[in-house]
């Protein structure tokens, strides 16, 4: 219907099994996760492959229908062992093979994106690694085919990593079925405290802004937590309890400067929150910001899918 506004797709959700689930007594069974989210008025998770894709065909089918029955959204983070931009092409190899399980773990999920960290720098300059990680890169999405599935590169929490804003942008604005996941925290911590300032936080978002008009339809992800970080860049994520840090020195970024940016933004996206043993208070602090009448949306409801 031309004229008629759509609002975007929001969803906001948790990575991982948060410690209120787990030490709850249905947790016994993981499947109650879904449910769950829901009672605390939440819809999306993102399950940790972090290690390689173990789950049965079974369980991820009946994952999916519950997750289905709730509304819930699902998606997957890949394991920490795919590494396309290894300079040693039987790496690639494996990384391939892991990917494409994680594709057909997804799928049986019925999850829709699969985060995947890019992966060391390996000494060398970004610029020439994040290029043969593209083109690698490019060759996995020629042999996996079609599909709906979207490969969500995340940005790197420490220095010696590649997965700049930059450069994440980049790749996601060149690789069919490729999409960003702009991980807040590890931004801070790579840059080494930058989004303590309103004005780096606006650079960061202006970008993201910029891909997501030039890219309407590529999906968006986000990671929100504060985060602990030293001179080589992350060290440990931290809880929403204790934001205010060690020493008189406060952790960053805030929840609040983070949702006034997300809820500026035209497209499409999820936010993930993997705030430390508390992923679920993240998620309900930045939702009920978002939806804030002095952020521009009043209910939940006006988000839609």
């Amino acid at each position: 219907m031309t004229g008629l506004a759509i609002p975007p797709d929001i969803r906001f959700g948790v990575g991982g099994f948060p410690l209120a689930f787990t030490e709850r007594p249905e947790a016994k069974d993981r499947g109650a996760v879904f449910a769950w989210l829901r009672s605390v008025g939440l819809d999306a998770i993102e399950l940790q492959m972090t290690y390689g894709p173990r789950m049965t065909a079974e369980q991820g089918r009946r994952y999916r229908a519950l997750a289905i029955a709730d509304d819930i959204k699902l998606s997957i983070h890949g394991s920490y062992y795919i590494v396309l931009a290894s300079p040693d092409p039987a790496k690639v190899l494996r990384s391939v093979d892991t990917l494409l399980r994680t594709y057909e773990q997804a799928d049986i999920l019925g999850a829709r994106e699969i985060v995947l960290h890019p992966g060391s720098l390996y000494g060398a300059p970004e610029a020439d690694v994040s290029r043969r990680f593209a083109e690698n890169l490019e060759r996995f999405m020629a042999q996996l085919g079609k599909t709906d599935i979207s490969l969500m590169i995340e940005t790197a929490g420490k220095v010696g990593q590649m997965g700049s804003v930059d450069m994440i942008l980049d790749v996601a604005s060149t690789v069919k079925g490729v999409g960003p996941c702009i991980d807040f925290g590890h931004v801070h911590a790579r840059s080494l405290g930058e989004l303590e300032t309103p004005d780096a936080m606006a650079q960061v978002f202006a970008r993201i802004d910029e891909f997501q008009r030039s890219n309407p339809d590529t999906p968006t992800h986000f990671h929100y937590t504060p985060i602990h970080y030293g001179p080589r860049g992350e060290i440990q994520h931290r809880a929403l309890s204790d934001i205010d840090g060690v020493s008189n020195k406060p952790f960053h970024p805030r929840p609040e400067p983070v949702a006034a940016g997300l809820a500026a933004l035209s497209g499409r996206f999820t936010i993930i929150s993997e705030t430390h043993n508390s992923q679920e208070k993240g998620a309900i602090k930045l939702k009920s910001l978002i939806n804030s009448d002095a952020y521009g949306h009043k209910d939940a409801s006006d988000l839609v899918e």
